[in-house]
């Protein structure tokens, strides 16, 4: 999906396969083929196809939004990593994600490392959950960027990274409250509860926040994406239950979030085999991404302690 970032983004300023393909001295088929693959991946539709245009759909306006930030992160890491020129050494770094680097603000942090490891190049590929951990056993990547909340220690080492916490998130007239005001969930009636693919950790932190408050319905639907979310729940009503980092829906107006008290809590980490005999030097270099990170938290829980209490 983040392989083709520039052929997506050429096609939605142009809106013509044909103008697109030359800006980026592709061939048009070229082009469709590589559209069509981020579609399939993503599972939606992202262009409404005609003779002669080509639009966006409201999934590829939301995909809009994340391709643009994803385009000027890698932007910001050449620039950032030119002033070095070339290392006589380079470790290549293979890092699976689930979507959340913009948003947890970890992408600052791989910054970070690249500056200050100027021999390492990190390869960020974008997955689910699921795919994510499959890869890390199949030793496909070196680590991983996910949620951490039911991973099994055994096997692992494993960073914390991130705290969030589940909210609520639903159009603006279902309740009468300010955005981000704390609700206590179980004196509402919820009807049609939405959320993400039930394969994933956040359907079942989202099933854990309605068992916290005897909620014994059928999720109503899911989809597999959390911006897949947020045009259902203005055509449709209804809420979803998501992390606040993901509730953030500044594209549609229409929507707000709610805290919830007693919250379930959600952690995101950074991932790794935990070592063993097979590659040592694979797992060296990686034990470098993951002590750069360990000494990051660190670092920012000492100055957070030493801050003076107003």
């Amino acid at each position: 999906m983040i392989r083709w970032i520039d052929d997506f983004l050429a096609l939605a300023e142009h809106k013509n396969f044909s103008s697109a393909a030359d800006s980026i001295y592709i061939s048009q088929s070229a082009l469709s083929k590589h559209i069509k693959a981020i579609e399939n991946e993503l599972g939606v539709v992202l262009f409404i196809r005609s003779n002669t245009k080509a639009e966006l759909t409201e999934a590829g306006k939301i995909y809009l939004e994340y391709a643009l930030n994803i385009r000027n992160f890698s932007h910001e890491l050449r620039f950032k990593l030119n002033k070095f020129g070339i290392s006589p050494c380079i470790y290549r770094l293979s890092v699976g994600t689930i979507p959340c680097l913009a948003e947890s603000g970890v992408m600052e942090s791989l910054l970070e490392f690249q500056e200050a490891y100027t021999n390492y190049s990190i390869q960020i590929s974008e997955n689910d959950q699921s795919t994510l951990i499959k890869q890390l056993m199949q030793k496909e990547i070196d680590a991983a960027i996910c949620r951490i909340d039911f991973l099994p220690e055994k096997g692992y080492e494993i960073v914390p990274l991130v705290e969030d916490e589940m909210v609520l998130v639903c159009n603006k007239d279902t309740f009468p409250f300010e955005q981000g005001s704390e609700i206590d969930l179980a004196g509402f009636k919820l009807d049609n509860v939405y959320t993400i693919a039930r394969s994933s950790d956040i359907f079942r932190l989202t099933r854990m926040q309605l068992d916290e408050i005897g909620y014994k319905k059928e999720i109503a639907s899911t989809v597999p994406r959390h911006m897949m979310l947020f045009p259902i729940l203005i055509q449709k009503g209804g809420c979803a239950i998501l992390p606040k980092q993901l509730a953030h829906s500044h594209m549609y107006p229409q929507l707000t979030y709610y805290r919830i008290r007693n919250a379930v809590k959600t952690h995101i980490g950074i991932v790794k085999l935990s070592a063993d005999d097979d590659n040592p030097q694979l797992y060296e270099k990686t034990n470098v991404l993951l002590d750069f990170f360990k000494q990051t938290k660190k670092a920012k829980i000492e100055c957070n302690s030493s801050s003076p209490s107003d």
